[in-house]
């Protein structure tokens, strides 16, 4: 897997070299760490990069933070499949990522094993692409992974040789939205709760790109356009903070409260809805 493992070291080098990708990333990077409780033991699948569990370390210490990734690389804290966590049942309060849902082979292996892994309370706590209007033709032309709004979610990737950077950014949008409650419930968890965001500054950095679209003053403009206009997010949200609770418990939610979650874009779940593309 040296190419894999090539690519995440050249996304460490422009991290360093892009200080508007990072203060995009750090948005979201709070909105994990507002959601979790007070010395929460957390397990971070899909940590590629590492930026995620660094940023952590250095602003939630109190946090007992253990970054995986299928790669075993030194910035992270152990390799493991996020398919097959080697974790004892009820062992941690939450299990987060950031990109990971739409990448997962099967999405029903991961969700079962990770329920079984959660504490009473314990929480999954996600940040994802989303599809808006916006969203999809970005997403389905624009983008490398693509936006098959067809897909089965809960088996996206049929075939065997699936490479682990091949994505779907309609598979969180499928899971949320194509999913009845109960199933969820056979999973162990409760139906997820959804907080729609905006990308306009994500859009401007261009991702992990040599440069940006826009200089990094634009861009900071951007990131208050992207707050002000949080009302229209289910227009032209970009990603979405999909959070799981174990159905026996009441666990750490980033959507927040609900009239928060109305504020923000929330998208009701477990209903099959027409998106743009259908």
């Amino acid at each position: 897997m040296s190419v894999e493992r090539d690519r995440l070291h050249q996304h460490r080098r422009l991290w360093q070299r892009r200080p508007a990708l990072r203060a995009v990333y750090a948005r979201w990077f709070g909105l994990f760490l507002e959601a979790l409780p007070r010395r929460a033991r957390v397990v971070e699948v899909g940590a590629g990069p590492g930026f995620l569990g660094e940023h952590a370390r250095l602003h939630r210490p109190d946090l007992r933070w253990i970054a995986t990734d299928l790669l075993a690389v030194p910035w992270n804290d152990a390799a493991a499949d996020a398919l097959r966590l080697p974790l004892r049942d009820g062992s941690v309060d939450a299990v987060v990522g950031l990109d990971v849902v739409h990448h997962l082979a099967d999405p029903g292996r991961f969700f079962e094993g990770a329920a079984h892994a959660l504490s009473p309370r314990g929480s999954l706590l996600f940040i994802e692409p989303w599809v808006t209007p916006f969203s999809y033709p970005i997403y389905k032309w624009l983008h490398e992974e693509g936006c098959t709004l067809a897909l089965d979610p809960w088996h996206p990737f049929p075939g065997p040789g699936k490479d682990p950077w091949d994505g779907d950014a309609a598979v969180p949008w499928g899971l949320v939205r194509r999913t009845p409650e109960a199933r969820w419930r056979a999973l162990g968890l409760a139906a997820p709760r959804v907080r729609l965001l905006n990308g306009f500054a994500y859009l401007g950095t261009l991702g992990f790109s040599e440069r940006s679209l826009l200089p990094d003053g634009a861009i900071r403009l951007l990131q208050a356009v992207d707050d002000r206009a949080a009302a229209l997010a289910r227009l032209f949200g970009l990603r979405a903070v999909l959070a799981w609770r174990r159905s026996d418990g009441a666990g750490p939610s980033a959507a927040g409260d609900g009239d928060r979650e109305r504020e923000q874009g929330e998208e009701p779940a477990g209903r099959d809805q027409k998106a743009p593309g259908d």
